[in-house]
């Protein structure tokens, strides 16, 4: 998001390179007083480009013609498919119930995901629009931090990345395939949005009555 200092620069060259336009074309250029509104000017861009990046860019009367970022924002249910099969089994392990916490501006994204046993940040992402210019996909890298209790018994720290399709005008559903650093692969679904975000996969479960 720019900061005070690179409006108040965008802002300042316009005036100049207008002016000296006007110089060019052999017109007035206005005194120096037409200078002295520049810092309530700045104030006032200042404030509505904060409020358009937190909130007013995903108002659904701009999205497509002015805004093409898609909202994730919220709580999604998700199922993960894992390619992990237990060696003292030989079975492959069930399908993961998890939670996908979104929560998004115009120019930052947050996704952290949460199961019973672990919780994964985001550490990079792009969402970029497809060869068709419709379709737009989220890619991101991630870090996955396991229960401490499960830490050295079970599961460890470990990193992956993803790469999801964003289906849907509002978005009703991602889907994908993510890979980890250990090895693994699977497929990767979000589905059933509530806007609200919760801290906590319970929180999330109770919410959702699962």
């Amino acid at each position: 998001m720019p900061t005070r200092l690179h409006i108040s620069s965008f802002i300042g060259l316009t005036i100049l390179v207008w002016l000296v336009a006007l110089w060019v074309q052999g017109m007035p250029v206005l005194s120096a007083d037409f200078l002295k509104p520049f810092g309530l000017v700045v104030g006032a861009i200042s404030i509505i480009i904060t409020v358009f990046n937190k909130c007013l860019w995903a108002q659904p009367w701009l999205r497509g013609w002015y805004v093409k970022r898609p909202d994730l924002r919220g709580t999604w249910e998700v199922e993960l498919l894992s390619s992990w099969v237990n060696p003292e089994t030989g079975q492959p392990i069930l399908p993961i119930k998890a939670y996908a916490v979104i929560r998004q501006s115009l120019t930052s994204l947050s996704f952290r995901l949460m199961t019973k046993e672990s919780r994964s940040v985001l550490i990079a992402h792009s969402i970029e629009p497809q060869e068709d210019d419709e379709l737009y996909k989220l890619v991101g890298v991630y870090r996955n931090e396991p229960k401490i209790e499960l830490q050295g018994v079970r599961s460890e720290m470990h990193h992956g990345s993803f790469a999801l399709e964003i289906h849907g005008t509002p978005v009703y559903e991602l889907q994908g395939h993510y890979w980890t650093d250990r090895g693994t692969k699977g497929s990767m679904r979000l589905f059933k949005n509530d806007k609200k975000c919760y801290d906590t996969y319970e929180q999330a479960s109770n919410q959702h009555g699962t």
